[in-house]
C-alpha cells in the first residue's frame, strides 16, 4: 500500500519557507518555486527508497543547492540583504564576497546547521574534502572581520562560528517568505487518492497548484531547455540590448551526467556561455554545472578546467588538483572519465577520441593516467529522451517527443499527464526498423498539447531474456 501521500504536502509545509530564502540567498531568486516544485517531484518518485525523514529533508537541500547553482551560472554569486546589526552585516557581505564555492559551503552549512557527513551529502563531497573546504571558508572570513569581540552583536557569542549562524539567519530573515494561499488547495491535492495513480502523479497536481498562485514570493519562471539540433550553434545579443546583455552562448552543447538510479550515462543539451574553446566550455559545464534532470548528477566535484588542446587526435585536458579530490572508488573515477570521454567525443565528433588528464600540468590520479576512450554504448543509459529537455518551455501545438532506445524487441511507451494527474496519452511511439550503425534505435511520437504543465514518461524495456524495465521522464511547460 503506498503510503498516506500527506508526508510530502507536510514536508513542504515544514520546509518550504527555510529552502525558499535558501534558494534566493544561493543567487537563484527567479528560479526558487521551480527549483522547489521539482525536488518534491523528484523526492516523491523516491518515497520507497528515501523513507527517513532527515534523509528526505537532506535530499531537497541537496537538490536546492545544485539546482540553484545551475540555475546561478558560473558568473552568478550569492544574495545576502543588508541587515542592521554592523557586526552582522560585515559578515554577511565577506561571506557574498568569497568565492562563491566557499560561500556556498558557509551558507548551506551555518544558516542550516548541517555539518559532518551531512553536509558532505548535501554538498556532494567526502567527509574530508568538506570538512577542508568549510575550515578554508571560515579562516578566510575571519582574514576579512576579525575574531570574534565582546559586545559584537546582541548576547553572548562565543566564536565566529556562531556569529556566522546569527548572521546569514539575520539576512535570510530578510527574504519574503512564500505565500501560503494555495496550501489547503496544495494538502487535498496530494491526499487525494486515486486508483491505481503512482504518487508523483498527485504531485504534479502540487506543481500546478503553485503556478497558479501566480502573486507568491516563490513564483516560477521555469528554465529553458533548446530543442536538440544537429550541432552546437552560437548566439549573441543584439547590440542594443547591452543594459542586460549575456555573454555570447553555444546552444544545445551534450553535457554528459550521471544516472542515479543506474549509474549509466545520460545527455543533456545545454546552453552553454562561451569560454575558450567549446571543449572546455562543456568540460567546465561537468565540474560546476547541475543537471536539470534530478535523476542525474555528476560524479566531478566544482574544480577549474586550465587547458584543453587537440593535437593528432590526442584530447588534453589539465584541470586544477581539487578536481580530483572527492573521489570514492575506482567505478567513481571511471565514470568521471566517461563523463569526459563522451561528452568530448559528442562535441569534435571523433569516435575515437583519446583523452589525457592532468592535474595542474602535472600526473593526475592513478585512475585519470594514460590513454582513455569511448567503449560504445557500455556505459551509456539503455532508454534516453532526447527531446523535450526536462523544463523546457515550448510554444502550444504540435509537440515531437523522441529518443533513442538501444537494440530492443519493442517501441517505448509514452505517457502525459498534466498538471492534475489526470493521464491524457498513453501509446506507443513509432521507432526505426533496425538500429544504426552504433546500436542505437530512434522512436519519436507527435502530440498536440494546449498551455499547461505535462509530466512526460517514456516506459521501455532492454533484452530479450530477461527484459529489463526502463523509464525516463520530463516535465514540460507550455504556452
Amino acid at each position: 500500500m503506498v503510503e498516506d501521500e500527506a508526508w510530502l504536502a507536510e514536508l513542504f509545509e515544514e520546509q518550504g519557507p527555510t529552502l525558499h530564502r535558501l534558494a534566493v540567498m544561493l543567487g537563484a531568486e527567479t528560479q526558487s518555486g521551480h527549483i522547489i516544485r521539482t525536488a518534491l517531484l523528484g523526492l516523491s518518485r523516491r518515497e520507497r527508497r528515501i523513507v527517513d525523514p532527515a534523509e528526505r529533508v537532506e535530499y531537497l537541500i541537496e537538490h536546492v543547492v545544485h539546482q540553484a547553482r545551475s540555475a546561478r551560472g558560473s558568473l552568478g554569486q550569492l544574495q545576502l540583504q543588508e541587515v542592521a546589526d554592523p557586526r552582522q552585516n560585515e559578515i554577511c557581505q565577506a561571506v557574498a564576497a568569497m568565492p562563491v564555492r566557499l560561500g556556498e559551503i558557509l551558507l548551506v552549512s551555518h544558516y542550516l546547521s548541517i555539518f559532518g557527513a551531512a553536509l558532505a551529502g548535501v554538498m556532494r563531497m567526502t567527509v574530508k574534502g568538506s570538512n577542508q573546504r568549510l575550515a578554508e571558508a571560515v579562516e578566510q572570513v575571519r582574514a576579512t572581520v576579525g575574531d570574534p569581540v565582546p559586545g559584537s552583536q546582541p548576547g553572548v557569542v562565543e566564536s565566529l562560528s556562531e556569529e556566522l549562524t546569527a548572521a546569514l539567519r539575520a539576512a535570510a530573515r530578510l527574504v519574503q517568505a512564500p505565500g501560503t494561499e494555495t496550501l489547503e488547495l496544495e494538502l487535498r491535492a496530494l491526499r487525494a487518492r486515486r486508483d491505481g495513480v503512482p504518487l508523483w502523479v498527485s504531485t504534479l497536481f502540487v506543481a500546478g497548484a503553485l503556478a497558479v498562485g501566480g502573486t507568491l514570493a516563490w513564483a516560477t519562471t521555469g528554465r529553458s531547455e533548446p530543442v536538440p539540433s544537429p550541432s552546437p550553434v552560437m548566439t549573441t545579443n543584439p547590440a542594443g540590448a547591452a543594459a542586460r546583455s549575456r555573454p555570447s552562448q553555444v546552444q544545445s552543447v551534450p553535457v554528459y551526467y550521471v544516472g542515479r538510479a543506474d549509474s549509466l550515462l545520460y545527455r543533456e543539451l545545454r546552453d552553454l556561455p562561451v569560454s575558450g574553446s567549446l571543449v572546455q566550455t562543456a568540460a567546465n559545464a561537468i565540474l560546476s554545472l547541475a543537471p536539470l534532470d534530478p535523476d542525474y548528477d555528476s560524479e566531478w566535484t566544482p574544480g577549474r578546467v586550465v587547458s584543453a588542446t587537440v593535437e593528432a587526435g590526442v584530447l588534453t585536458i589539465d584541470l586544477s588538483a581539487d578536481s580530483y579530490l572527492e573521489f570514492g572508488s575506482e567505478a567513481d573515477a571511471g565514470r568521471a572519465v566517461d563523463q569526459m570521454v563522451y561528452t568530448a567525443s559528442d562535441i569534435l565528433g571523433e569516435p575515437d577520441l583519446v583523452v589525457r588528464f592532468l592535474a595542474d600540468g602535472a600526473e593526475p590520479p592513478a585512475p585519470f593516467r594514460g590513454e582513455h576512450r569511448r567503449d560504445g554504448l557500455t556505459p551509456l543509459g539503455k532508454l534516453w529522451i532526447n527531446s523535450p529537455g526536462n523544463t523546457a518551455k515550448l510554444p502550444a501545438g504540435k509537440i515531437n517527443i523522441s529518443g533513442l532506445t538501444q537494440e530492443s524487441p519493442t517501441a517505448p511507451r509514452i505517457l502525459v499527464s498534466n498538471s492534475e494527474g489526470v493521464l491524457l496519452t498513453s501509446l506507443f511511439a513509432q521507432i526505426d526498423i533496425d538500429p544504426d550503425g552504433d546500436g542505437w534505435r530512434a522512436w519519436s511520437v507527435t502530440l498536440d498539447l494546449g498551455p499547461g504543465e505535462y509530466q512526460i514518461v517514456a516506459e521501455g524495456s532492454y533484452g530479450e531474456t530477461v527484459p529489463q524495465l526502463l523509464q525516463q521522464n520530463r516535465t514540460i511547460t507550455v504556452s
